[in-house]
């Protein structure tokens, strides 16, 4: 039976690109690198010390790890201050809070994940807060019970399920990319791939859309109970 409708953040909730390129462009501009928009598009949404490493690789820049860290960790509070004073309740994905809303009607309760330390500042400054049952943090006191090794490991979605006592059959995930569409699938999560034109995407989900406010509630659920009966 359906209980929970699992929600990523960015690509889904909301989009945080533009945020994140331009805190990226001012903390690289330092050291006399340009982002152009194209290079950006093909690190958008990968981690943070990720896309840093891949910047300097590209621009030929000699930094020690330290200089690294502090890089991802300037351009993190410049992230933070831009989405204070510029993230808003217009800037939720069109559809997507109507889908919300629709889904807290038919009693059905919200989780979002994200793998951002700031996800909670991000629903909070997008007016959901009071939405979602949760947000995933690391900050949550559920991971300081965790061992060592499962801190390095867990996942946001892996800690959202630990937390809750929530049973994957029981939840609907949307998700804008093929590695988290393929975790809720490996989780046996019914995965609905929001594929914003990408026609690679499509093929991963158990349901596909090309923009979330193309979402319609009802077929959705339709086709998590056909699929769960298909099995029989």
């Amino acid at each position: 039976m359906l209980k929970t409708i699992i929600f990523d953040i960015d690509g889904v909730i909301t989009n945080l690109s533009f945020f994140h390129y331009l805190a990226w462009k001012s903390v690289f501009s330092f050291y006399n690198v340009e982002i152009t928009n194209h290079e950006w598009e093909s690190i958008v949404g990968l981690p943070r010390m990720t896309i840093a490493n891949r910047i300097i690789k590209k621009h030929h820049l000699s930094l020690t790890p330290d200089e690294i860290q502090q890089i991802t960790e300037q351009k993190n509070a410049l992230f933070i201050h831009l989405i204070k004073h510029g993230l808003s309740a217009n800037d939720v994905t069109n559809g997507v809070r109507q889908l919300i809303d629709d889904a807290i009607s038919r009693g059905l309760q919200l989780v979002a994940i994200s793998s951002s330390a700031n996800a909670i500042l991000e629903i909070e400054c997008l007016g959901l807060r009071n939405k979602f049952i949760y947000v995933s943090s690391y900050d949550k006191p559920a991971i300081k019970n965790l061992s060592k090794q499962e801190k390095l490991i867990i996942s946001p979605l892996t800690l959202a399920l630990k937390t809750l006592g929530i049973k994957p059959d029981e939840c609907i995930g949307l998700e804008d990319h093929v590695d988290g569409i393929m975790e809720f699938k490996r989780e046996g999560i019914f995965a609905v791939a929001i594929a914003h034109y990408h026609e690679d995407i499509k093929q991963y989900g158990d349901y596909w859309v090309d923009l979330p406010e193309q979402i319609n509630l009802e077929e959705i659920i339709f086709s998590y109970y056909k699929k769960d009966t298909s099995n029989f």
